[in-house]
């Protein structure tokens, strides 16, 4: 009866119906100890490589913002504006394309193209 069983419900051998799917794509895991203040940060980062695709997300986000705070740091104040704000409008652009991939809508390895849309529209 146990055999038909397993026939039946497609179960490997040394599995039964109640066995969990392994939630690692990268196989076998192990026990390890980290300071408890950075364990869900090194769990993200532990899911975000087992993914793939999360770390380049990631890197991307990093260097947006490593790229702005540049920029704000090499600020000279002018005329026209006394503070490195990012809240221009030259800056619309950019916040766009970090919000996009904060929240997964454009993946790391999808194909860009630079052309502005006004370049496309007059073809």
């Amino acid at each position: 009866m146990t055999q038909a069983f397993q026939a039946t419900n497609n179960v490997r051998p040394g599995q039964n119906s109640t066995s969990f799917r392994p939630a690692w794509n990268h196989g076998k895991t192990q026990t390890i100890r980290v300071p408890i203040a950075l364990a869900e940060q090194i769990l993200e980062y532990a899911y975000g490589v087992d993914s793939g695709h999360q770390m380049d997300q990631q890197m991307i986000l990093r260097v947006i913002d490593s790229f702005v705070e540049q920029r704000i740091s090499q600020f000279h104040p002018n005329q026209h504006s006394s503070t490195g704000s990012t809240t221009s409008r030259r800056w619309d652009e950019l916040r766009r394309f970090r919000a996009a991939m904060a929240n997964g809508t454009i993946h790391p390895k999808t194909e860009l193209t630079f052309e502005s849309p006004r370049a496309t529209a007059h073809h």
